[in-house]
Formats: C-alpha cells, structure tokens, sequence
C-alpha cells in the first residue's frame, strides 16, 4: 500500500491511497471467506462453497465492494499516520478505482486541525477605550427603576382618554359587516400611544368617554400576519371601561430604600454610578481584547477545520432558539413570522462561527507556547464561585460538570480567559477617554 497527501485547503485535506492489484487480492480471498459463511449454496455447507461459486453467485461488482471495505479498514489509519496530518473529523471515502485485475485506489477526505505559525503577539499596539458614568446615566437609571417600580392608579378628574393612559376596554371587530376570528376581547389592557394596536387605533381611541359605545375605522396593514385580514377596512365597536394614568415614585431616600439595600437616594446614586463604571470597564476590555485578536487573526492566516465551524454555527443557532424561547416566541412562529428556514438560519452564522473557532485556535497556539494551564485550585476556585452565584453546594455542581462532560470545557475557558490576560499584559496600550455611548 502507498499513500499520498493530493491536497490540503479549507481546512481539509485528501489522502491518495492505492493497494497494489497483488495485495488486493488477498482482500478479495479475504471478503469471499467472510462471505461463505454467509451465503446459502446448495449441496454445500456454509463456509464449505469454493470461491468461484461464491463469486459467480453474488457478482463480481458485490465481491469487489466487500474487498474494497476489507482493504479501507486496513490500510486507512496507516495512510493518515503516514501523512501526519493531525485529523479532526470522521474520516469520509470516495473510490476512485475498483475494477478486476488493477490497482485499487480510493481517497481519504478528513477534516485536519491547522498548522498555525504565530505572529509576534507581544506588544501589540492596541487603544483602549475608557468611559465613566456621568450624572445623566445615572438620571436614566434612575428614570427607569421610577417606571419600574410606578404604579397605576384610576383618573378622577376626568372622564375622556387621553394620551399616555392606561385603559380597560371591550372592542369587537368587523370586516365587511362580519364578526372574525380573534377579533374581540372584554376588559383588554391597552397603554395609549404604546404603538401595540392595529396602526391608526390608538389614535383613535383618543377622545372616546368612559362607559360609552363607540365605532373606530382602521385599515389592516397589507403585511398583517393573517393573509385573510390584510388590506382590509375594519370596524370595530369598543366601550372604555376603566382609565388609568402611571404614576412614578418620589425620588428619595424612601425609594431608595424600597429597591435598594441604600438608606439613602445619594448612596444609591453612588451605587448606580460604580455599577455603570465596573459596566463600562467590562465592555471596555472585551473590546481591548477583541482589538488584540484581530490583529493577531490579521497577521496570520490558516482553515480551521470546516465541521467545527459548522458545530458552532449550530451551537448559534441553539442559543438563538433558547433566547426566543425565554420571550416566549416559538421556533416555529419565528420561521414564519421571518419567512426563513432553519439551514439558511444557519449559513448566516456561519461567518460569526469561522471568526470564533479561529480565535478558539489562535489562543489554543498561544497557551501551548507559553505553558499557560490550568491548575485544578483554579478550577475548584472558579467552581466555588460559580456554586456560590448558582445558589449550589461546590459538590453538587461540580458532580453536575462532571456527569454532563462539561468539565473539560470549563478548564478550557479558564485557560482562555488567562490567555487573553496574559496577551492584554503583554500589550502596549494608550488609553483614550471617550462617551459611554461610544462603547455601543
């Protein structure tokens, strides 16, 4: 057997094997033996029925592709261990020739995990953005945990909606005189100038009294989600039964007491602005970290293997899923609603997936270079932690890693995270003050 490395691109490489036509007929007698034991043949006990018979009754074609299995399974991982490429994926075969009495060939397709020969990742000259809090976040904050924490409460003083308010109303619709599907509904919570309703509706309800029957006309975008109701003029009878307008908290120490562990507003204040800085560092350093890398991917070039970009496109696609199924949104409902399929989903992350697995290799390199591990303290220090957040024993979650395999990959971000460190120590950086909102 003799093997040859045809090509390496993309992160995948061809193996040219050929099995002299001599040797390839010890895997024929070989593939026929198996077989005999097989095949029923009249007058002959299995195992017993001379090769020629075996041969003659199932063809010639089907013995071949018995001995050509045969021949694969042998000669495979010896090709590979001959080429040195180092393989990543399940290797995948394609017969090139397999005919009597000539030389068979077949190729050998792996995905290979890339030769990566490092830039200079010392000193790297990188700007690092820099933001504090200014009092105006910290009024935006505030502004929000006020709505947050507001409460409504019905309008004495007048009787008409106006804009702004909370209503409870009745509303049916009808299209062309008829009453449709999931056009009605009692006591309907509706914020006025929210946008949520049919467009124009809002607008319309305001001005209508308390406790009155009134007709609304909207016309049903031409992009409405039910094919039956786009394009169409509606009318829909709706009666207000309740109006109630928001009303915000007192900014003082006794709010800051309520949504707080602060005695007082000017504490909690303080609060806000040290968590809006340790915010902005956070985003500050990702992007440092990011800026870093990039230029490290910029100076070198090499294919990551093409499975593993698919693997992490689908790990995106995964947490897409799970981050629509937290707002309640189906997966199903999101294809439709986008009109695209899950494949083509798919394909648009693939981008993002290349960029992440070339930085998962790009580190990988680094770390092996400069001895960084991880040391099992570290991992029991960064599990006690985790435990801690999780509300956990160190046991239970450490049995819960260790029982789901997801130990090794926990390592694994510890020593990424000590990567990135150790390329952020090493680099020359010029810090430049900037707006928070140029962190976005």
């Amino acid at each position: 057997m003799k093997s040859e490395l045809v090509k390496t691109e993309g992160g995948r490489a061809t193996l040219k094997v050929t099995v002299p036509v001599d040797e390839f007929k010890s895997y024929i007698d070989e593939a026929l033996k198996e077989l005999a034991k097989e095949v029923n043949v009249p007058g002959f006990r299995k195992g017993k029925a001379p090769k020629q018979i075996i041969l003659s009754r199932l063809g010639e074609g089907y013995v071949l592709s018995e001995a050509a299995s045969h021949a694969v399974s042998h000669t495979y991982m010896q090709a590979i261990q001959e080429s040195g490429v180092k393989v990543f994926s399940e290797p995948v075969y394609d017969v090139e020739q397999l005919e009597s009495g000539k030389d068979f060939i077949y190729n050998i397709i792996v995905d290979v995990l890339p030769d990566i020969e490092l830039p200079e990742y010392k000193g790297i000259n990188v700007t690092k953005k820099v933001a504090k809090a200014t009092d105006a976040e910290v009024d935006e904050v505030l502004a929000q945990m006020q709505k947050r924490h507001s409460q409504l409460v019905a309008v004495e003083d007048r009787d008409t909606v106006e804009e702004g308010d909370h209503i409870i109303f009745d509303f049916k619709g009808f299209v062309d005189g008829e009453p449709f599907e999931g056009g009605a509904a009692e006591n309907y919570a509706l914020k006025i100038g929210s946008g949520t309703f049919i467009p124009g509706f809002e607008e319309q309800m305001v001005g209508k009294k308390l406790g009155e029957k009134s007709e609304i006309t909207v016309t049903f975008p031409e992009d409405y989600h039910m094919e039956a109701l786009q394009g169409k003029e509606t009318v829909f009878e709706v009666k207000v039964n309740e109006i109630k307008k928001e009303v915000l908290p007192e900014l003082d120490d006794e709010f800051a007491k309520d949504v707080s562990d602060k005695e007082t507003l000017a504490e909690y204040r303080e609060q806000i602005k040290k968590d809006l800085d340790e915010n902005f560092e956070r985003i500050s350093r990702n992007k440092l970290e990011d800026e870093i890398l990039a230029k490290l991917l910029e100076a070198t070039s090499f294919d990551p293997p093409p499975s593993m970009v698919d693997m992490q496109a689908q790990q995106l696609l995964e947490e897409m899923k799970t981050n629509l199924a937290y707002q309640g949104i189906s997966w199903e409902f999101y294809l439709q609603r986008t009109e695209q399929d899950e494949e083509a989903l798919k394909e648009n992350f693939k981008p993002r997936a290349l960029h992440q697995v070339k930085n998962y290799f790009l580190l990988k390199e680094i770390a092996l270079k400069e001895g960084i591990e991880v040391s099992d303290e570290e991992l029991d220090a960064r599990i006690e932690e985790l435990a801690e957040q999780f509300q956990m024993t160190k046991e239970q979650l450490r049995e819960y890693y260790e029982k789901s395999g997801q130990l090794g990959s926990l390592r694994s971000e510890i020593e990424t995270e000590k990567t990135l460190q150790f390329l952020v120590d090493n680099a020359i950086i010029e810090e430049q003050v900037v707006d928070p909102k140029e962190l976005s």
